[in-house]
């Protein structure tokens, strides 16, 4: 009872000190406590899939990736279902709504059980990101705490906008981009408190993250093309390209989402989500989880095939043509699989596979003007303005999207063209969306 009561005080204390005093103490809490939780699932999710394919042979076709996605998507249903009773696939557009509906409550065991299922899902097969969860977790963390504390329901909000911030910067190492992620994606409004809130709470959850990581970036290039001008007609090409190809992606994806929610029972959503997902992993094993060891080879292993552990592997040795068909085909099922992965019974993110997609469309660029019009291109840069182009076209966020490319591979140098396919691409959805709406 005395510890109790000392608590209480304890507690009363806390929530009676001045904001400078209560608002830093809780933006170190949660960013500290996000950076480890982003941290444990992509340790999770890394030595899950590590496993996996240990299993498989680079050089043929794979039927076990058929099996493996249907095994964790029904896992994962399982376990929201009867452990955590509730659903969790996109939710970083429910805490969106949640905060514009003026919702301050997340339930505590949203602290932990994103983790867990984000890990089943894109440990077996998964193709799409680790982000989702953990601003569900990051979120659950800030909110809670502040409510444990006996803050104002506005700071409450202010906190669950904070932690989930700090997921997308605990999870991309991307501290602006993170706060660009509440300001863009959340709707926060540009006042003092909340973004300075926002931007500390990114920078200890990123920093964390970045150190149990072992002070490395997620993707990094290890080699670098000299600025030039000379490139940057292509670089507005590739915004036009990704422009249109992000409307083809969201497109698919809600088709492909609106297909799912029809199958009313869930159990049967679980394994046919899961085998949609295998059946194009077996053919496209690029599609794997959040697909970074694809990107990084793209943009730092010349002549790396796209074809390891798949029945098409043989295309990937003839030629550039027969690279270019493979890097076609990924585009083209890209969204189908991401939005499989997420709306039939897995938890995971919806932005890592634009940036997955972006990637894929930047290589397909380069690969197809050096085809077809004997042009040599910069593979790492026309790569890193993909990944801009299509997550900003896709997600409709384009500051956060340039900003997170360049802060998780660590390529400040080329900021320039990340920064124009970004906007060029961003430009072309919402033209899109103007004319759509005449």
């Amino acid at each position: 009872m005395k510890l109790r009561e000392h608590l209480s005080r304890a507690r009363l204390r806390f929530v009676a000190a001045p904001v400078y005093v209560v608002g830093p103490a809780m933006c170190l809490a949660v960013g500290l406590v996000t950076g480890i939780g982003s941290a444990v699932l992509k340790w999770l999710i890394e030595h899950t899939h590590t496993l996996a394919l240990g299993m498989m042979n680079a050089e043929r076709a794979n039927w076990m990736l058929i099996a493996l996605p249907v095994v964790g998507i029904v896992l994962t249903g399982l376990f929201t279902h009867y452990v955590l009773h509730r659903d969790i696939e996109h939710s970083t557009d429910k805490i969106r709504d949640d905060l514009r509906r003026g919702i301050d409550y997340i339930s505590p065991e949203l602290m932990y059980g994103p983790i867990i299922a984000s890990s089943l899902t894109l440990g077996f097969g998964g193709s799409a990101g680790s982000e989702g969860p953990i601003v569900s977790v990051g979120a659950a963390v800030g909110g809670n705490l502040a409510r444990r504390l006996g803050l104002s329901d506005h700071m409450v909000r202010i906190m669950i906008a904070c932690g989930a911030a700090a997921g997308i910067a605990g999870i991309f190492k991307a501290p602006v981009g993170g706060m660009l992620f509440a300001l863009e994606c959340l709707g926060m409004q540009l006042t003092t408190l909340p973004v300075i809130g926002i931007l500390a709470t990114c920078i200890v959850a990123s920093l964390t993250a970045y150190v149990l990581s072992g002070c490395v970036p997620d993707l990094s290039l290890v080699r670098f093309v000299p600025q030039s001008l000379d490139y940057l007609p292509a670089v507005v090409l590739l915004g036009l390209f990704c422009g249109v190809y992000s409307i083809y992606y969201s497109r698919t994806g809600l088709g492909t989402e609106r297909w799912l929610l029809g199958v009313s029972d869930r159990r049967v959503r679980n394994v046919v989500s899961g085998l949609t997902v295998g059946v194009l992993l077996f053919l496209f094993p690029a599609l794997y989880g959040e697909g970074y060891a694809v990107i990084d080879k793209l943009m730092n292993t010349p002549g790396y095939t796209l074809g390891e552990y798949s029945p098409l592997y043989a295309l990937g040795h003839l030629g550039h043509y027969g690279l270019l068909l493979i890097a076609v085909g990924l585009l083209l099922v890209k969204g189908i699989a991401a939005y499989a992965t997420n709306s039939g019974g897995g938890v995971a993110g919806d932005f890592a596979p634009t940036l997955f997609a972006g990637a894929i469309a930047g290589y397909l660029f380069v690969t197809a003007a050096q085809t077809l019009l004997d042009c040599a291109l910069p593979m790492p840069v026309f790569v890193l303005g993909g990944m801009a182009g299509v997550m900003a076209g896709a997600v409709r966020a384009p500051l956060m999207a340039i900003f997170i490319t360049v802060e998780m591979t660590a390529s400040y140098e080329y900021f320039m063209p990340v920064t124009i396919a970004g906007i060029i691409s961003y430009g072309v959805v919402m033209l899109h969306r103007v004319m759509a709406h005449k």
